[in-house]
């Protein structure tokens, strides 16, 4: 969902009541084959897979407790999870699921169909992605390890939502579910570890150990992980270099400095990068009701000259939601908004808003470059008369609420990139994850449908996501300037560190060099 990254990043503070500082030092000897030190930028509002975020690192914390229904491997494959095998029925109404048996939560209790049943009951009523069981209208059990959800109408993204970037699947054990206000800083999933609470510091560090009741030991490839806070870009490349951490969400400003490290960088294509316009409708700001405004918005951007300066090889400019290789993807939308600033005065004029449209931005934490990236669409903005201020925020404890008070029209955002279904669902539907202002386009729910009653990668899929790219781009219900590789740092003494478009580098690949 929502994550950023910064180039002098900011500091986040918290701590878990009674956390002990056990396990703090321990990463200070160095990498070691017993012990994965990872550095993320920003930690998790929770632990717990219902309301969790998800993008990077947000993402990392759910997947090393909880192990997901379906698995989404590196090269975007669907594979076994707890699941062996699903299908849809012939009418597509209808979802079934057969479970892998000898599967035990982290507190030794065995995974049942019943349990998998409540857990999805529970995470469509209370989950943060209500979209991935928007279309479910019951769930049950139809053998001792079967689980079958029923439909209102087709959903081809069930698969997506249930492997562990989706989190649906993430299955909660029957003890977590039942004190529910405890998976904020405890897990009870069947993933390869499980959260040691004692040496766990809340956005500092976060220690897990192996959940020793795991299906697969072999897949257990560290006694211990530790995830730790760093914010600051100095402090990240020190500890790499000193062998205090051995995997680091990378960025492009440091990407010179860390291979002159002799640190290993991994990169692919990830997110766009940009501003999210929630308030379409002008409730706050009556101009951003106009599409003129909002396409001025975008023809004021000068996307090729942010892109070189703050990404430079790691970012390119774009106009649209999705990268090239995804279904969606449309090569003619690349140009729909070139850099013209008489182009965007000329419709303000044409719109009656010339030199009056004002509006705060909401910063986003964790975006790549964050700061600089809106300071360098404000100053792109105030050349064509708009004026724009900066709210920034230091975590997403912090800039969830804000955003869920109404009170500002934008904010900047990352959005990770998944299959074109995902930007519809999430961006410009109502409901969807970011419309916090909860506009209602017609349209655009209409061709959101058009996309559920296909096949994502089928012809027919792939028209409907364009379809709905296009015409997300031609409203300009967003922003986009630049999409950017994900990286990551790594010594020599980690590998398993691949990743392609989607999903996003999952922790519990990495496994000690040989």
């Amino acid at each position: 969902m929502l994550t950023t990254r910064a180039p002098h990043r900011r500091r986040v503070r918290g701590a878990i009541a009674g956390a002990a500082l056990a396990g703090a030092t321990f990463a200070l000897s160095g990498a070691s084959a017993e012990t994965l030190t990872i550095a993320a930028t920003a930690g998790p509002t929770t632990l717990d897979p219902t309301t969790s975020t998800n993008g990077v690192p947000s993402v990392w914390f759910p997947n090393l407790s909880y192990a997901a229904l379906i698995h989404r491997a590196p090269d975007g494959r669907s594979t076994p999870g707890l699941a062996l095998d699903w299908a849809y029925s012939q009418d597509r109404l209808s979802f079934v699921m057969n479970l892998r048996e000898g599967v035990k939560f982290s507190d030794g209790s065995p995974m049942t169909a019943a349990d998998v049943v409540n857990w999805l009951k529970h995470y469509k009523e209370k989950g943060s992605f209500t979209a991935w069981l928007g279309k479910v209208t019951d769930i049950s059990a139809t053998g001792p390890m079967q689980v079958t959800l029923k439909l209102s109408t087709p959903d081809p993204m069930l698969p997506y939502g249930l492997d562990q970037d989706g989190m649906a699947g993430d299955v909660v054990g029957p003890s977590g579910l039942a004190h529910p206000d405890t998976l904020g800083s405890t897990t009870n999933g069947a993933g390869p570890y499980m959260i040691d609470p004692k040496a766990t510091i809340l956005n500092s560090q976060y220690v897990y150990v192996k959940n020793p009741y795991y299906w697969a030991p072999d897949e257990q490839h560290w006694d211990k992980v530790v995830v730790k806070i760093i914010s600051d870009g100095n402090a990240l490349m020190s500890a790499l270099k000193t062998g205090q951490v051995q995997v680091a969400e990378g960025a492009a400003t440091e990407a010179a400095e860390a291979e002159g490290a002799g640190l290993k960088i991994i990169s692919a294509p990830s997110a766009m990068l940009g501003m999210y316009i929630g308030d379409i409708d002008g409730k706050i700001v009556p101009a951003l009701k106009d599409v003129r405004v909002r396409q001025a918005l975008n023809f004021a951007i000068d996307r090729k000259g942010i892109a070189e300066s703050l990404y430079g090889k790691y970012g390119k400019p774009t106009t649209q939601f999705v990268p090239q290789g995804i279904g969606g993807y449309v090569a003619k939308l690349e140009d729909f908004y070139p850099y013209d600033p008489k182009k965007a005065k000329a419709l303000l004029a044409e719109a009656g808003f010339a030199d009056s449209v004002k509006f705060t931005l909401v910063e986003q934490p964790a975006v790549s470059s964050g700061d600089l990236l809106a300071q360098a669409m404000v100053a792109n903005w105030k050349d064509v008369g708009i004026d724009v201020t900066l709210k920034p925020t230091d975590s997403f404890a912090t800039y969830v609420p804000l955003m869920g008070t109404q009170k500002y029209p934008a904010t900047t955002l990352t959005f990770q990139y998944s299959v074109q279904l995902t930007d519809t669902q999430q961006l410009v539907t109502n409901p969807a994850l970011y419309n916090y202002m909860g506009f209602t386009d017609a349209k655009a729910n209409a061709l959101a449908e058009a996309q559920r009653r296909q096949d994502i990668e089928s012809p027919a899929g792939v028209a409907a996501a364009e379809a709905s790219e296009t015409y997300m781009v031609e409203n300009a219900f967003l922003t986009p300037v630049v999409s950017v590789d994900a990286l990551l740092f790594a010594t020599k003494g980690v590998d398993g560190l691949k990743f392609a478009t989607y999903p996003w580098p999952d922790p519990t690949n990495w496994k000690p060099a040989k």
